[in-house]
């Protein structure tokens, strides 16, 4: 039976030499003759046959063709042509290489952009009115709505306003191969790469300001930063910035799995701003779904404000109100103090009465605070990642890995342990400062006692708890009341001897001293359990650090000539990031030698250095090939 497949060239002794006319002789890959027929045809012209769809007239076979030989019947019943083998995949690209010596500082450089970019892309065109908004109105509160004032307020917003805009159009940022660029500068050019498996956090920040124009600062952590962050994005648009999180924050995904292309800013040029678009999944971690770790109501907000360091909101606003009293006129002035100073019973009498005025109002401060600072509070988990999200007038967002949480910090005010809550921050490797102004990007404002078990399996997954605590020494009892007793015993006599009537009140500072130092002693203690140092001190406010081995740097053993006498010692931990070191205080010589021997040597700490060298050892390979 002849095969329905169409003729791809004849036998090697095709054609009949009697034929001149017959086509030149195929590839030897033509099937064998038809037993009825003449053999096979030779192959058509490309266009052969003509489609009837095209509306073209069907073409008959050459002339030259022996009789039976080419295609019979109707175009209907010719054999379709083959068709072309696909193309081949397009080979990979290779990344962009690093600029030469003849690179132009003034020219974006044509780096890969974000997935849906084109290139280098620019800040939002409202960043510099987002910048002089906070300008605008110290300037206009200065000059007073006088008109000189006014005049002169304005001409430097002009020349403020300018200098952004240059600064503005100056600036780029994309992402090149494995790295975060940017390039910026108006007179002198800086071009900066972070490499992606460095970035510890990326935090967004939206300001009151901010949000209105609805954009959001994205800011890049390293655990080379200093007080600033490493790369500051202000500002973007909110979908940008969420693209930016995604994209900076799942770079661990497999690279055979790309995120799918999304409606992105265009690339920089003339003309151009940035467009927001849908964000698309991200790869790898960003399918897994997310789960709620913690959430805080404005109630629990309140109660930690009020139990916190939201307290010093109240200072701030009574030296306000002593920078308002001595604005006042002098005769009106004097006339309000002179009757405080009549007497010391007069002024203390008039202390405690406004004392008692002021707990009330300080109270309502900071319960406003702790809610205007974490309102809208929600920790959430993405396989490796955790994600918060707080604050009302000044949102925040904060990303961060758990396998580079190097601390969990608990802390207790005296307040709280009597109530039976706690706060938790997590210290990372990150070292800036700015983004929520605090060591560590994760802070739990206020938590109960019983859920922080909870909240450490999910930071801290190969941590079972918090242990019960080796006790100091007695000998720890003694320095504790010693080092706070010498000091109010002195500063007691030197108020008796330059301030009589101040001397018996000055007298009360020795018995508070005392109580201080035993609270001092009790709150020292250490453990060590399945890998991980615990710490603990403090006399009214404690912290408690929990250290994996894996993430200690170095070790300092520390023993002063008044510890030796009495068979003690101090440990420093130290570990990557901004933050008070972890220290073991006031502890039995003998156990702190043999932890600083075997800290450094423990598995966790051996299996985390080669798995360190294992990254290193592969990022030279690739940068090898």
């Amino acid at each position: 039976m002849a095969s329905d497949r169409p003729p791809e060239g004849p036998p090697p002794a095709w054609p009949d030499p009697e034929h001149p006319g017959t086509p030149p002789a195929p590839p030897p890959a033509w099937p064998p003759p038809d037993p009825a027929g003449h053999g096979p045809p030779p192959a058509p012209p490309p266009a052969w046959p003509p489609d009837p769809a095209d509306g073209a007239a069907p073409v008959a076979p050459p002339s030259s063709w022996p009789a039976g030989v080419g295609p019979q019947g109707p175009p209907s019943a010719w054999p379709a042509p083959p068709t072309a083998p696909p193309a081949p995949a397009a080979p990979p690209t290779a990344p962009p290489a690093p600029p030469e010596a003849g690179w132009d500082p003034w020219t974006p450089s044509p780096g890969g952009p974000l997935p849906g970019g084109g290139g280098p892309l620019r800040l939002h065109p409202a960043a510099p009115l987002a910048e002089l908004a906070g300008s605008a109105v110290i300037l206009l509160l200065i000059s007073r709505g006088r008109p000189a004032g006014l005049a002169f307020a304005v001409l430097l917003l002009l020349v403020v306003g300018a200098f952004r805009y240059l600064a503005w159009s100056r600036f780029t940022y994309a992402i090149e191969g494995d790295s975060l660029v940017t390039e910026g500068g108006i007179l002198n050019r800086t071009r900066r790469e972070v490499p992606l498996d460095r970035i510890q956090q990326v935090d967004l920040q939206r300001k009151l300001r901010h949000q209105v124009l609805g954009l959001a600062v994205v800011r890049v952590d390293t655990a080379g930063s200093g007080s600033e962050p490493e790369v500051t994005l202000d500002a973007v648009s909110v979908a940008e910035a969420e693209r930016l999180r995604a994209t900076l924050t799942h770079r661990d995904a497999p690279a055979g799995d790309p995120a799918p292309p999304t409606a992105g800013p265009h690339p920089a040029g003339p003309g151009t701003t940035p467009t927001p678009g849908p964000v698309g999944p991200p790869a790898g971690p960003a399918h897994e779904p997310e789960r709620e770790v913690l959430v805080i109501d404005h109630r629990r907000l309140a109660l930690a404000g009020m139990t916190g360091s939201k307290l010093a909101v109240v200072f701030a606003v009574a030296a306000a109100a002593v920078g308002l009293l001595d604005d006042l006129p002098r005769t009106l002035r004097d006339r309000a103090t002179d009757p405080l100073t009549d007497s010391t019973g007069t002024a203390l009498l008039v202390v405690g009465v406004l004392a008692l005025l002021a707990l009330p109002l300080a109270l309502v401060f900071a319960a406003v605070a702790g809610v205007l600072a974490d309102g809208g509070y929600r920790l959430t988990r993405r396989g490796d990642m955790l994600h918060l999200q707080r604050g009302l007038l000044d949102q925040r967002q904060a990303n961060l890995a758990v396998h580079r949480v190097q601390v969990v910090r608990i802390q207790q005010s005296w307040l709280r342990r009597a109530l039976g809550f706690v706060s938790v921050t997590l210290q990372s490797a990150g070292g800036s400062r700015q983004v929520e102004d605090q060591d560590a990007r994760i802070r739990v404002p206020i938590l109960r006692e019983e859920d922080l078990d909870a909240l450490l399996a999910e930071v801290l997954p190969a941590a079972p708890g918090l242990p019960a605590l080796h006790p100091a020494p007695p000998a720890a009892r003694r320095r504790a009341w010693v080092r706070r007793l010498v000091p109010a015993v002195v500063l007691a006599a030197v108020a008796a001897l330059l301030l009589p009537s101040w001397g018996l009140l000055a007298l009360v500072l020795v018995p508070i001293a005392a109580a201080t130092g035993e609270l001092a002693y009790r709150g020292l203690g250490w453990a060590t359990i399945d890998d991980h140092v615990v710490a603990r001190r403090g006399a009214l406010q404690r912290e408690t650090a929990l250290v994996p081995v894996a993430k200690v740097q170095s070790t300092r053993l520390v023993s002063s000539p008044l510890q030796r006498r009495v068979g003690l010692a101090s440990l420093h931990v130290d570990v990557a990031g901004r933050g008070r070191t972890p220290l073991l205080h006031d502890a039995a010589a003998d156990d702190m030698a043999r932890l600083h021997r075997t800290t450094a040597e423990a598995g966790a700490a051996r299996r985390d250095e080669r798995a360190v060298r294992r990254r290193v050892a592969a990022a030279a390979l690739g940068g090898r090939a």
